[in-house]
């Protein structure tokens, strides 16, 4: 996951939220959109009378609140679904989440976050951005159910330098505002670069916050006392190796093919990223003389390199999720990230040290480096 001091993608001042009771027979489902596969799709709701969008985490927190499985409105209309858990279960009352834009003007229905039992303690949207602001958070974004912040840890934000590039220790918290899952913090690395940095996102650089019933209290002491000596020494091995590892074939196409995907989906708020990468990279065709490289194994394309470092690759991936994408796309690169950092590379330890890297590799639409972010 990455990070910017400049806000992006940034709904936190015009979404407002409100937490209600409600109950499975609550819920009426409008139109159902079934696709060519069979895969089902209910988005258009209406919650104690209010029509609402329903959101991924909604369906999600829905079926693990309930047991039952995702796939059951194959076979079942939603009427069928409802009835059903209003019959066999005792407990069908829920609390619900709804984020409203504040916007006048703004054509987005009101969003569906996720469901709970009303017995969960939660932490709500105003609670959590009072906190931050008392105990030192720095770039508060929300989105999706999620408020995100970045904070020094304990033992004080500690400069160094990989290579010729200084960086700086940070961890980053993620707190959920409609009590679906538990609040998280992950290592992160600042580089002094336009304050690029990069989130260990994976599970190796991850820690949940054990919650009780005051939430606040619980999230004031983790901010308070989170420091992971070992895990930040761990984040910098792999950042120093990533200068000292060729980027196989494989571990290109598997950026290459997320940014086509980030390209299609409209994710990306800059044109010509792909075709940038792809430069970074060198041209692996001409390189090996193939037409399709899907003509090589996987084995194949794990041991042969690239024109570019598994460094050039974080650095190129970080710019343009702190810079030139949206919050999906972002947290779709982040979690790329997150694996490609906790994994060994392919090609460990094959380059020489002592490379130049370069600070920035997308210019802005108007031609000059991202620099004029700060």
């Amino acid at each position: 996951m990455l990070t910017s001091t400049k806000p992006q993608n940034n709904s936190e001042n015009s979404t407002r939220f409100t937490y209600a009771l409600a109950s499975v027979r609550d819920i009426r489902v409008g139109e159902v959109h079934r696709s060519p596969g069979g895969r089902i799709s209910l988005k258009e709701l209406e919650i104690d009378g209010q029509p609402v969008a329903a959101t991924r985490r909604f369906w999600r927190s829905f079926f693990t609140r309930f047991g039952i499985a995702e796939n059951v409105f194959r076979y079942f209309r939603p009427d069928e679904v409802f009835a059903r858990i209003q019959s066999q279960r005792e407990d069908v009352s829920f609390r619900y989440c709804i984020a409203r834009s504040n916007l006048a003007d703004s054509k987005r229905a009101d969003q569906l976050l996720a469901i709970t039992n009303p017995n969960r303690p939660i932490i709500r949207y105003d609670d959590i951005r009072g906190l931050l602001d008392q105990n030192g958070g720095q770039d508060v974004r929300y989105h999706n159910g999620v408020v995100t912040s970045t904070h020094a840890p304990r033992g004080g934000s500690r400069q160094f330098a990989i290579g010729g590039d200084q960086f700086r220790d940070r961890f980053c918290l993620e707190t959920p505002v409609d009590g679906y899952g538990h609040p998280r913090l992950f290592l992160s690395m600042l580089r002094l670069v336009c304050s690029n940095g990069m989130i260990g996102h994976a599970k190796a650089f991850r820690s949940d916050v054990p919650v009780g019933k005051n939430m606040e209290h619980c999230i004031v002491r983790a901010l308070e006392s989170f420091d992971n000596g070992d895990g930040y020494a761990a984040l910098r091995q792999r950042f120093e190796s990533s200068q000292t590892s060729w980027a196989s074939v494989h571990e290109c196409l598997r950026l290459n093919e997320l940014l086509e995907s980030l390209r299609r989906d409209e994710q990306l708020t800059q044109t010509g990223l792909v075709g940038r990468f792809r430069s970074i990279a060198g041209d692996l065709n001409e390189l090996y003389g193939l037409a399709n490289l899907d003509a090589l194994s996987d084995k194949r394309r794990r041991i042969l390199p690239s024109k570019a470092r598994v460094y050039d690759l974080i650095n190129f991936a970080s710019e343009v999720a702190t810079h030139h994408a949206k919050a999906d796309g972002a947290n779709r690169i982040q979690a790329w990230l997150g694996s490609l950092i906790s994994e060994e590379f392919d090609l460990e330890g094959t380059a020489n040290s002592g490379a130049d890297f370069d600070a920035f590799f997308v210019p802005s639409n108007d031609g000059l480096p991202a620099q004029s972010c700060n």
